[in-house]
């Protein structure tokens, strides 16, 4: 196979680039979480090396196809970032492989539509949202000032939000302060959290590994798999599943259910597409555990209702951020 994709490689016709452009788009989304083998780096080589002799058309489709693929190289990705903006977009909001020099050096050079695009990804760096501030436009400003996984200073917050629509700058305050405060409760100690006692393992007529399998073959889903847990009184399982979909560590996942407010198990069940039948059970039983009344489940469904899947996959992409930021740091 090798052999064939380089021979395509070496024609010159743009039919056979585009077929082959196509082709090893094809194996990359396969290997999709593969960002270190010899076959990846050979594969990010040979679109990397054709891709300047693309159609604007092949070169659109390759971004929408690469765009959440993490096993994209990031000369690749910035490649397709820096391109114009009907292939640029998809990338610049959704591709994990553009680095940090990349998105400051487009936030620094590229036109508004560009910047816009950056303003609308899952996580904004304080570094990159500064230079929107700086360049962007007022439509950039706003778009940036309601994404709660744009990092940004406190000052320079309120400023964006001065310029905005009354009702929708407070919103977005409201939101903002609180998942600040419930970052910052992710770093301390557990007994400095407002929280209940510890879960306990609990019977359960499947295990999550066995869920996990089942979901991964297609044979159930994971609102189906809460569900049942939640009505057999295992909330461990639960945060179990919870921690492997969202990609936090289980002991935050934990931290979140036993909670005394519902802010971070909310973000992490919306942001993993758990829906709000299956958050009603998990309300229920969060409210046996920390002896709360039956209302106080209630109002959490109706906050549950408000909250916005973008919202919730945002602050999560900004904890699991923030978290692995800690650890590096202690680390040192």
């Amino acid at each position: 196979m090798t052999d064939s994709l380089l021979q395509l490689a070496k024609d010159t016709t743009s039919e056979k680039k585009h077929e082959l452009a196509e082709h090893v788009s094809g194996l990359l989304v396969a290997r999709k979480d593969d960002s270190g083998s010899d076959e990846t780096h050979l594969l990010n080589n040979m679109l990397e090396g054709v891709y300047d002799s693309l159609e604007q058309g092949a070169r659109q489709q390759l971004s929408e196809r690469l765009a959440e693929v993490q096993a994209t190289s990031s000369n690749l990705a910035a490649a397709m970032a820096c391109d114009d903006l009907p292939v640029a977009r998809q990338v610049l909001e959704r591709s994990q492989s553009l680095s940090e020099e990349s998105l400051r050096k487009i936030a620094q050079t590229k036109d508004q539509g560009h910047l816009l695009a950056i303003a609308n990804r899952d996580h904004v760096s304080k570094d990159v949202g500064a230079l929107l501030v700086k360049r962007g436009s007022k439509e950039v400003k706003h778009t940036l000032a309601a994404n709660l996984g744009a990092e940004l200073e406190m000052q320079e917050f309120e400023v964006l939000v001065k310029d905005m629509p009354k009702q929708l700058g407070d919103r977005i305050r409201h939101l903002r302060k609180s998942n600040e405060e419930l970052l910052e409760d992710l770093f301390r100690d557990d007994g400095e959290i407002a929280a209940g006692a510890e879960l306990v393992k609990r019977p359960s007529k499947i295990s999550p590994k066995a869920w996990l399998m089942g979901i991964r073959l297609g044979k159930t889903t994971l609102n189906k798999a809460i569900y049942q847990l939640a009505l057999e009184h295992n909330l461990l399982d639960c945060v179990a599943l919870l921690a492997f979909f969202s990609g936090l560590e289980t002991k935050y996942v934990h931290n979140l259910m036993v909670r005394f407010d519902a802010t971070g198990i909310a973000t992490v069940c919306r942001a993993t597409g758990i829906e709000a039948v299956e958050f009603q059970a998990i309300c229920k039983e969060r409210c046996k555990h920390l002896k709360f009344p039956e209302s106080t489940g209630s109002k959490w469904l109706t906050n549950y209702h408000m909250l916005d899947e973008t919202d919730a996959r945002r602050l999560l992409s900004l904890m699991k951020i923030k978290l692995n930021s800690t650890k590096r740091e202690r680390a040192a």
